[in-house]
């Protein structure tokens, strides 16, 4: 819990250099974020079905509210670093709509990761948070 706020900075200069700051956190913390959670998702999703990489941007912006934005670049960078890593496979598929599609399915190996992921980190840093922010709601 923050014990002091902006007001109480009382130079102009002081006040823009923490605003500035607390922006570029704010950026740095959600690329992080969504960088390491946009892999995490797209396990998540294949492990249900297969999709091909347009059907899983359209599935993590609905999965998200559309809050967050997924650059298409992104996901295929995020799936070819899984299939790097056999944490996905990939073929390519026939179409009724247009072109042939590359589709993705989750190996075991992934199914592995996913599972384990979500035991050790997911579980314990969602509850935290949920924690952090009751204990917070309290004071």
């Amino acid at each position: 819990m923050l014990h002091w706020t902006i007001a109480q900075c009382n130079v102009w200069g002081i006040r823009m250099k923490i605003y500035k700051h607390v922006d570029k956190t704010l950026v740095v913390w959600e690329q992080e974020y969504k960088k390491g959670f946009t892999a995490y998702m797209i396990l998540y999703f294949l492990n249900t079905n297969d999709m091909y990489g347009y059907e899983i941007k359209n599935k993590l912006e609905n999965f998200t509210s559309s809050d967050l934005q997924f650059q298409e670049s992104g996901i295929y960078k995020n799936l070819k670093k899984l299939k790097i890593k056999n944490y996905v496979k990939s073929e390519i598929r026939s179409s009724d709509k247009g072109p042939n599609r590359k589709y993705y399915t989750i190996t075991e190996s992934g199914r592995n990761l996913l599972k384990t992921f979500t035991e050790e980190i997911i579980y314990p840093v969602s509850k935290s948070i949920v924690n952090l922010i009751e204990n917070d709601r309290k004071e």
